[in-house]
């Protein structure tokens, strides 16, 4: 990484996961569970699953919660640790790349179907 600079930066390469996919934990605490794609993070290469890896939080009194008490977070997950569900089999499944015209689309693995459907 010569020439360039203090701090090279690091390619952000597209995430196999998009906001609104079904997915499986494959790992963890939650292990086995489905959930939607709320957001993904690229450049952490994390996402954030509907109802799953939640914790927790003591919070104290504030002008949006004077009560204060206890409020529930969605942590991220780390992308690797999800497979997207193929809507034909209704299975996990690695995800691909082909390019048709000028796009890049996703597709299923297990049984070739493409998952965006533009």
């Amino acid at each position: 990484m010569k020439g360039r600079g203090k701090k090279a930066e690091k390619a952000i390469s597209k995430p196999k996961v998009k906001k609104g996919d079904e997915v499986v934990v494959i790992t963890g605490k939650d292990a086995g569970r489905r959930g939607k794609v709320v957001s993904v993070n690229a450049k952490e290469h994390t996402c954030i699953v509907e109802k799953i890896n939640e914790y927790k939080k003591n919070q104290k009194p504030s002008q949006k919660n004077p009560q204060g008490g206890i409020i529930t977070v969605a942590m991220p997950i780390h992308i690797s640790n999800v497979m997207v569900v193929d809507k034909t089999s209704n299975k996990p499944t690695r995800v691909g790349r082909k390019t048709v015209g000028n796009k890049s689309l996703r597709y299923a693995k297990v049984s070739g179907q493409l998952i965006d459907s533009e």
